[in-house]
């Protein structure tokens, strides 16, 4: 007869975060990273009196995967028009991005001084279920989601509505916005990069490097060419990402290719080249299969968030490992385990 042994286990909560905009990052996170790992509308327990009372929210989404932890923070900001297209640049960069990263460097700071104090629920309830990797090993990748420019952007300058990345698009000393109304650059490099994706681009990164590894891998490279280039002027984040799909360095790794000291310009439809480009095509197509390996770690993370597995044996934290090492292959290895 079969053994129905089965140990009670406490459900993890998962919020669906608190407006559609929130929601949708969570969907594309959930594809992306898998739902073990991404955990929307997570709260911090600073300021309640005798324990009671809601917490304070911590970020909008986190990841936390081995030594990588993605902060998202999602800002959903109106672009006014007054009439005045730099002064309206000026204040949505205020509210969306200067308050954005305001907000992200707080959460940094509250992970690495009181891990302890992290809740899935508003309530302080559901402590974070996995250990922060410690300062010696964390590595901290900082986002962004800026709602609300996309439109006005491609009334004044056509295109897809992406911002554009300027590599000193920023005076990270007076922390003053650039002349160039929806030009993206280093908010303040003392306190490590911040990635900006807008309604555009969003979609585009997270769809294109859909597992922690590959999407992980473009934000390091990603930093270390901004940080070496002189200049540096993409029409878009996707122009910059196909700019790095189409390119590989001496170990054989999609990177930013470029000789040194390079004033590095990239035009609008880079991206759009890549995407019809027939080797694209016919990676998309051999990848489909890829994604069993992907349906078969979420198997596993669904039961083990519902607390619906059949055997209970150790503690959500130790379950994890073995899960982290299936979800630490990248797209193209998924495609070979898969076959």
């Amino acid at each position: 007869m079969e053994d129905q042994t089965f140990t009670k286990t406490t459900p993890v909560y998962r919020s669906d975060g608190v407006n559609e905009s929130e929601r949708y990052l969570k969907k594309l996170c959930d594809r992306s990273f898998l739902s073990l790992w991404s955990y929307p509308s997570l709260t911090r327990d600073q300021g309640r009196k005798n324990k009671r009372g809601d917490g304070k929210e911590l970020c909008d989404l986190l990841v936390v995967f081995g030594n990588d932890v993605i902060i998202f923070q999602d800002k959903e900001c109106a672009f006014g028009n007054s009439g005045n297209l730099q002064l309206d640049w000026s204040r949505w960069y205020r509210a969306a991005i200067q308050e954005g990263a305001k907000q992200i460097w707080g959460a940094e700071r509250w992970i690495k001084e009181n891990p302890s104090l992290i809740f899935l629920d508003r309530l302080c309830t559901q402590p974070f279920p996995f250990d922060f990797p410690g300062p010696s090993l964390a590595r901290y990748h900082r986002i962004i989601v800026a709602h609300g420019a996309s439109e006005r952007c491609k009334q004044e300058l056509g295109g897809s509505g992406s911002l554009m990345i300027m590599a000193n698009a920023i005076d990270a000393v007076n922390n003053s916005v650039t002349n160039s109304p929806f030009a993206i650059g280093q908010i303040d490099p003392t306190k490590g990069a911040v990635h900006v994706f807008d309604d555009t681009t969003l979609e585009v990164v997270l769809q294109t490097l859909d597992t922690v590894v590959d999407f992980v891998a473009y934000l390091t490279k990603k930093e270390a060419f901004l940080s070496r280039v002189p200049s540096l002027y993409a029409a878009g984040e996707e122009e910059l990402l196909a700019e790095y799909l189409t390119r590989l360095n001496a170990e054989g790794e999609h990177d930013f290719v470029f000789p040194p000291n390079s004033f590095v310009i990239i035009e609008e439809g880079a991206w759009s080249e890549f995407c019809n480009n027939q080797q694209r095509i016919r990676q998309l197509k051999a990848n489909k299969n890829s994604y069993v390996w992907d349906d078969i770690i979420e198997e596993f993370n669904k039961h083990n968030l519902a607390a619906t597995q059949h055997y209970v044996s150790h503690p959500l934290k130790d379950i994890e490992l073995p899960l982290r090492l299936l979800a630490s292959e990248n797209r193209t290895s998924r495609r070979l385990l898969s076959e």
